[in-house]
């Protein structure tokens, strides 16, 4: 800093005041001076603008006059310390110019007169606030900066263009062993890393020198006996001219992610692995109820067959009374046995999740009295009366009408199978509270407390001895409070305790009528005394691998007035159309799934493709119908896709299987 000296001969005295005029008032500085007794002999524009006066009025003024005696106050030793020939300068932070608080520069320059002496002081005020904020605000995140990089767990440094560590936080001494100080002004190499991570490291620094944009790396490195896992980053620098003097590295542990991820994918193999065995498991298991429904039913229809043959063709067979019942035990027990079938099928499409219902508006009176008529007959043997209260006229559920007739009868069921000899059953149906309550009652030998939260159990009986009384699998209720919750509804258990009866009763929520629905009942089932089509001049072709199964159904088919042709493979039946005259070939076929070397959808091909005598194909359009034991849902969507109309479950009511084989053939 130096001082002003107004001895100066080369320039005419107003001339050099318009000079310094000029020049003073273009600067962005508050200029102004004043003589040893403060009064002002000079102010630039920006003096006089800051303090709302004219330049020319200023003058002659004493300075606390203008700036005000509390200013004045403030600078006035650095201004006597200047008078005394002593150049000054400091900050200081005013008030008075409002909020917010301005941080001025203040300096004081002395002014020598012609003989040197001091005669004034020259001042000049730089208003450095926004300088200042800039400052604290670039210190402020310098500092934030340093305090995160100085504890961040990340590896980070700064990397010359000669791959040199100008920079290292303390994180680096876990990779290199060595503190951060020790680290600045050597290579990666020198350091004594491993060739592939100085390779790795070296190679994406230079690419981000030459390219300017981030690059990625990955690498392992050994701490402490342990592999470690690396994710790296390299950032370059780039100054405001665009040029790149370093690059900023950063360096992330992502070991324990690693492990993370390898567990995750071992369980995800792991589930995987479950999956593929629970599936497999799952058609294992649906693969073999299929094959046991199969071997259960297939005799079941022989007996059933032969039972029918046995009581409308067998003269001395019909007119014996002990004949009659022993026919009508092998009916029952045949029913029974169809029944226990049914019943494991549908808990097992039920775990599986491939129960399916056909819901549609559904009138529950009609199914109601359904249900006990299909039961009257269980009732009449041991003598229980059952004793009916309707209230309800042509109210609906939303529901499978099947479903739900399934339901009541398993319920009637059950309650006259546990009411002794000469009791009663009671049925009521009601509608209230916008549900339909259906309550089953008996006086049976009652349910006891202990069972009473077990009863809709899968499997569960209350006595499971070999000296009980009932048999059973334990089945019918499980199914009956699955398709009661199917259904939106709620069925409930109530008992005094044994030998005082029981009570079920099955809520279903009421469905709104609606005019333009069709009220849909169940199916009727008293088809009894109901006269049989004949099949007089129909030719059936039946394909069965099973002796007993061809010549029962043979039986019965021939004395409903059919012909048939019986034959255990389609080689067996192509060898008796082979014979037939063109006028004699049959008009159906008949024809099980399960057989040995050839099944029936390969012998429907067979068939259907066979070439007679004068290269014609004559059994293309014959009505087929699939007689087999397989009676899965997705069996019967295959067999009708293979090209058979029908498909019916063995075992088979004789009386059923003549009248859907009468539905599928045209007469001529």
């Amino acid at each position: 800093m130096s001082t002003i000296s107004s001895n100066d001969s080369t320039i005419p005295g107003e001339e050099r005041y318009l000079q310094l005029r000029l020049l003073a008032d273009a600067l962005p500085v508050q200029v102004a001076s004043c003589d040893n007794a403060y009064r002002l002999v000079f102010v630039n524009k920006p003096f006089a603008d800051r303090y709302a006066i004219e330049a020319q009025t200023a003058l002659g003024k004493r300075l606390p006059e203008v700036m005000g005696e509390e200013t004045f106050a403030s600078i006035r030793q650095y201004i006597d310390v200047a008078l005394q020939g002593q150049p000054q300068e400091h900050e200081i932070t005013l008030s008075t110019y409002g909020p917010p608080e301005r941080t001025l520069h203040m300096m004081y320059v002395p002014e020598h007169g012609g003989h040197g002496e001091v005669c004034g002081v020259v001042i000049a005020i730089t208003d450095t606030t926004r300088l200042r904020v800039t400052e604290e605000r670039l210190q402020r995140r310098e500092r934030e900066f340093k305090t995160l990089v100085e504890n961040s767990p990340d590896i980070i440094s700064r990397i010359d263009r000669h791959m040199r560590h100008v920079y290292a936080n303390p994180a680096i001494e876990r990779l290199t062993g060595l503190k951060a100080a020790a680290v600045l002004g050597k290579t990666k190499a020198q350091l004594g890393m491993p060739r592939s991570v100085v390779r790795a490291w070296d190679d994406a620094a230079r690419a981000a020198f030459e390219t300017g944009a981030d690059q990625r790396l990955d690498f392992d490195h050994i701490i402490d006996g342990q592999m470690h896992y690396f994710s790296g980053r390299v950032v370059p620098e780039i100054d405001r001219y665009g040029n790149i003097e370093s690059v900023i590295g950063i360096a992330y542990d992502v070991t324990e992610r690693a492990r993370m991820e390898k567990e995750r994918d071992e369980i995800l193999a792991r589930e995987r692995t479950a999956r593929i065995q629970a599936e497999t498991a799952a058609r294992a298991r649906d693969e073999f109820l299929a094959i046991v429904s199969h071997e259960l039913r297939a005799p079941l229809n022989g007996i059933q067959s032969w039972a029918h043959v046995l009581e409308n063709y067998v003269k001395d067979v019909a007119s014996a009374p002990l004949a009659q019942r022993a026919l009508q035990g092998i009916k029952t027990g045949v029913g029974q046995q169809v029944r226990l079938i049914e019943d494991l099928l549908d808990v097992t499409r039920m775990m599986s999740g491939k129960l399916r219902l056909v819901k549609q508006p559904l009138a529950l009176l009609p199914t109601l009295q359904a249900a006990v008529e299909s039961v009257r007959a269980l009732a009449a043997a041991k003598r229980i009366s059952i004793n009916c209260s309707y209230r309800i006229t042509s109210e609906q559920v939303e529901g499978d009408a099947d479903r739900v007739q399934q339901i009541f009868w398993n319920l009637l069921s059950n309650a006259i199978k546990f009411t002794q000899q000469d009791g009663n059953v009671w049925l009521t149906a009601s509608c209230n509270n916008g549900e339909i309550l259906v309550t089953i009652r008996d006086d049976g030998v009652g349910i006891s407390p202990d069972f009473l939260p077990h009863l809709f159990n899968r499997f569960s009986q209350e006595d499971t001895s070999s000296t009980r009384d009932h048999s059973g699998l334990g089945l019918g209720l499980f199914l009956v409070r699955h398709l009661i919750e199917l259904h939106g509804g709620k069925v409930s258990a109530e008992s005094e305790g044994e030998g005082k009866g029981s009570t079920f009763s099955v809520r279903f929520p009421l469905r709104a009528r609606m005019e333009q629905y069709l009220t849909v009942g169940p199916p009727d089932i008293s088809a009894a005394g109901v006269p049989l089509p004949s099949l007089e001049g129909l030719r059936i072709l039946l394909v069965d691998d099973q002796e007993e199964a061809r010549e029962s159904l043979t039986m019965v088919l021939t004395g409903a007035g059919a012909k048939v042709f019986a034959a255990a493979s389609s080689a067996d039946a192509i060898a008796l159309l082979n014979e037939c005259q063109a006028d004699c070939l049959p008009d159906v076929l008949v024809c099980d799934i399960a057989m040995p070397g050839e099944d029936g959808y390969s012998a429907l091909r067979r068939l259907r493709n066979w070439k007679a005598a004068d290269g014609g194909s004559p059994l293309r359009r014959m009505p087929a119908l699939a007689l087999t034991a397989f009676a899965q849902r997705e069996d019967r969507i295959r067999a009708l896709t293979a090209g058979f109309q029908m498909h019916v479950t063995k075992p088979v009511a004789p009386e059923e299987l003549i009248v859907v084989i009468d539905t599928m053939v045209t007469r001529k």
